[in-house]
């Protein structure tokens, strides 16, 4: 498309107007949405790409999706090419195909105008189940792909505003809840014809050409203001390690090494030491590495700058694959999230060790995830919990830490008890803050939480898991601040002993069983004052 000269002031308001489309694009997922997982605690993300996949606005929900999308949009075209009507909607859940793991399902859809694709609309949520050998498509101890739930490339759920109708069968037929599921996924969809129609609006109020050129103008100014800020920054090599509690399989300490050299306006940034892919469902697909990576180069250079696929112009990224960040398929991924949280703390860890002016204490990993197969109380039908708990984050040189947050790439909501406990046959008996679990400084480490779960009625299969479980792996105070708490993990049988667990299972659960999760602490920032 030839180029089309746009003034500053249109270029304001095109790109705002791309943001509030995607943002627009969440309150009719999160509103129109049946599970709690998306509609209350907002486990999902909505963006707008051009023509040929590239991210070009996004709404900041989820930064372990939005950095991964567009990946999945350009499956999509590789994959079906000229075949792309009008009004079809692909969904995608694979992990080597561009998606995240299983449960992240993606739903995009094509922009036509004049008879071209000039856009797409896009959002990714997480489902409460997509089959697999465990309630809720996780399992830490897993080795492949396939026991993680159902797998789908880039297949077209709507054909030609049609809905596949054996493809929902299929869907149907694999999942535990395919209500929650199917109407999930039609939610998506109408985010995503939400998003187009507004795409549309634009196109009919300043032109194609104009549109197009916002695009490129978006990618390249994103793409420039990475670069001068570089410029404005010390060349030279940081280097940092972070391990893992273990594979998840109860094997050793997984390393995680991120070496970042910046030389001019350029930044490599070197993976290639971490340890080679687990046996376990540790193991992150390259989506989520390239989103951990865009994650960490704007919290610490541009927190301010909006974010799009102009960002990785100005990175040299070296991984190779078989790494844990980039591993063969059909590895197992389901639990990458929990790699995702130590890589993206590791990979602040070692931009901030190039430049320690802008050096920040650790924050809380543990990423707690719950998801247990039972009932609903209302129905009495099959359903599957699904839970995440937050810790604590670092402190700065100017503020304390957050207490009780989903930190790093997650950033979702703790569930209300009173949507738990209406919807499953579990009771929450506790949720609080741990007092002096943040690490002590002149700021203070944000708390952890803790969080306990009673099973009712009947037995139910629960895999739970968390990390920073092992106390030389916490939080790490900065300039003199202490480190923070680790996490810690017990589940109590019905008489309320204690039963020997490891930080990662899957498990039958009897009524009355809890688990209580306590989460790890952010690390402290500066010397105490006396």
């Amino acid at each position: 498309m030839s180029a089309t000269s746009v003034d500053l002031i249109t270029q304001e308001i095109v790109e705002a107007a791309l943001t509030s489309a995607a943002q627009e694009m969440g309150g009719a997922l999160k509103f129109s949405s049946y599970s709690p997982i998306i509609r209350d605690m907002e486990d999902f993300s909505c963006a707008i790409f051009t023509f040929d996949g590239d991210l070009v606005a996004q709404a900041d929900y989820i930064p372990a999706q939005l950095g991964a999308m567009s990946l999945v949009v350009k499956s999509v075209i590789k994959e079906w090419q000229t075949d792309i009507n009008d009004n079809d909607i692909f969904i995608c859940n694979h992990p080597y195909q561009g998606a995240m793991h299983l449960p992240d399902i993606n739903v995009v859809a094509p922009v036509f105008f004049d008879g071209e694709i000039v856009a797409w609309a896009g959002t990714a949520a997480h489902h409460i189940d997509v089959g697999g050998v465990n309630p809720g498509s996780e399992g830490p101890d897993l080795k492949e792909l396939f026991a993680e739930g159902l797998v789908i490339p880039p297949t077209r759920l709507y054909i030609k505003g049609e809905e596949n109708i054996d493809l929902v069968k299929t869907i149907t037929a694999n999942i535990r809840d395919p209500l929650s599921t199917i109407s999930d996924l039609r939610a998506q969809r109408a985010a995503c014809n939400l998003g187009r129609n507004r795409l549309l609006e634009l196109i009919e109020t300043y032109g194609n050409a104009v549109l197009q050129q916002v695009f490129t103008n978006s990618l390249d100014s994103v793409e420039a203001a990475i670069k001068y800020r570089l410029r404005e920054l010390s060349d030279g090599v940081g280097d940092a390690i972070g391990y893992l509690d273990d594979d998840g399989r109860n094997g050793p300490p997984t390393k995680v090494r991120v070496q970042v050299t910046k030389l001019g306006d350029s930044l490599t940034i070197d993976l290639s030491g971490s340890d080679p892919q687990v046996a376990g469902a540790m193991n992150v697909p390259w989506s989520s590495t390239r989103a951990g990576i865009v994650y960490a180069v704007r919290t610490v250079l541009a927190p301010e700058l909006g974010t799009n696929d102009g960002l990785l112009r100005a990175l040299n990224v070296i991984c190779p694959q078989g790494n844990v960040l980039n591993p063969f398929p059909p590895a197992a991924v389901s639990v990458r999230h929990n790699t995702c949280q130590r890589f993206a703390d590791t990979a602040i860890r070692a931009l901030v060790d190039l430049w320690p002016d802008l050096q920040v204490a650790g924050s809380s990993v543990t990423f707690f995830g719950c998801n247990i197969g039972t009932t609903s109380p209302s129905t009495g039908q099959p359903t599957v919990l699904a839970d995440v708990v937050g810790g604590g984050t670092g402190a700065s040189a100017e503020y304390d830490g957050l207490d009780g947050v989903d930190t790093y790439m997650s950033n979702v909501g703790l569930m209300p008890v009173e949507v738990l406990e209406t919807n499953y046959q579990v009771r929450v008996l506790k949720t609080e803050l741990i007092d002096g679990s943040g690490g002590i400084g002149q700021h203070h480490g944000g708390m952890g939480i803790r969080r306990e779960y009673q099973i009712l009625e009947h037995s139910q299969h629960a895999t739970f898991y968390a990390e920073q479980t092992n106390p030389e792996f916490v939080a790490l105070g900065r300039n003199g601040g202490g480190d923070g708490e680790p996490a810690k993990l017990t589940l109590l049988d019905k008489n309320g002993d204690i039963v020997p667990i490891p930080s990662k299972v899957s498990m039958d659960l009897e009524p009355e069983s809890v688990i209580r999760v306590e989460t790890s602490g952010g690390g402290g920032f500066g010397l105490p004052e006396r």
